[in-house]
Formats: C-alpha cells, sequence, structure tokens
C-alpha cells in the first residue's frame, strides 16, 4: 500500500485473476502531524512570565559547542568548560547545539532553583548515541523537549 501525506491519493493494489491491478481513491482529509507535546514527554518544565524566557548553557565538555537560538542569535561558539546566559529569548524557542569535535552531547535542561523563568541547560559528552541531543525547544507552556 501506497499513502501519500496530506491531501491527495491513496494507491492500493488488488490482484484480479493473478494480475495485480491498482485502485486509486481521493483523500479529501488532511493529515495533520500531532503537536511535539502529543508526541514526547517533556524533558523539564519552566515556569514563565509573559512570552520570554532565560537559558543558561553550562558547557561541561572540552569542546567548544556551536549554539543558535533559531530566530533570536546567529550562530554562536561557546567554549569548553564555558558558560553563557541568553536572556529574554522569544517562546516558543529551539536551540541548537554542534560539539566542534564532532562529538555527542547529552542535553539536561532544568528550572533555575533561584532565578524564576530561567532554564539551566547543562552539556555533557557522550558516549551514548540514544542520549545524544542536538536541539531543545521550550514550548508557551513551558515545557522543554530534546530532539
Amino acid at each position: 500500500m501506497l499513502r501519500q501525506i496530506g491531501v491527495g491519493v491513496l494507491a492500493t493494489a488488488i490482484a484480479i485473476g493473478g494480475a495485480t491491478t491498482p485502485v486509486f481513491s481521493q483523500s479529501t482529509q488532511p493529515t495533520v502531524a500531532p503537536a511535539p507535546e502529543a508526541q514526547f514527554s517533556p524533558k523539564a518544565q519552566v515556569t514563565l512570565s509573559g512570552d520570554r524566557v532565560d537559558v543558561t548553557l553550562i558547557n561541561q565538555t572540552n569542546a567548544a559547542v556551536l549554539y543558535q537560538a533559531i530566530g533570536d542569535t546567529q550562530v554562536r561558539t561557546l567554549p569548553g568548560r564555558g558558560t553563557v546566559t541568553l536572556r529574554g529569548l522569544r517562546v516558543p524557542t529551539t536551540l541548537t547545539f554542534d560539539r566542534q569535535d564532532a562529538g555527542l552531547l547529552n542535553v539536561t535542561p532544568k528550572q533555575s532553583a533561584t532565578l524564576p523563568g530561567t532554564i539551566e541547560v547543562t552539556l555533557n559528552a557522550t558516549t551514548n548515541l540514544a542520549t545524544d541531543s542536538i536541539t531543545m525547544r521550550v514550548e508557551n507552556n513551558g515545557s522543554v523537549f530534546l530532539y
């Protein structure tokens, strides 16, 4: 069976007398992907005040990490063992990470215990592909997802 996502044609092959004949039908219902919160469970939750969030990145690796807050910053470099705080990012917001030595990253977000509206994100080296994350998303409701 072949399926085209969205409004389109659905094709099914039916065997008639030993030969396979395609049968086409028009689909009128668009396929809508579920929201991230319906597909994944949040890795952290931050209490937001308004539509802004502060993000503190703590690089515990010895390698420099390239990062970007999509729509808010250009690509920047966080040196190994460095820390930086991004203030006033609009939510929803997406951050991307890339170790310059091509190593894997274990990204651990948590709400700051001392600063309301702030997520502390620890970046650690890992060799486990299952824990590697290169993208973090903060939703309007304060849910934090890793991809």
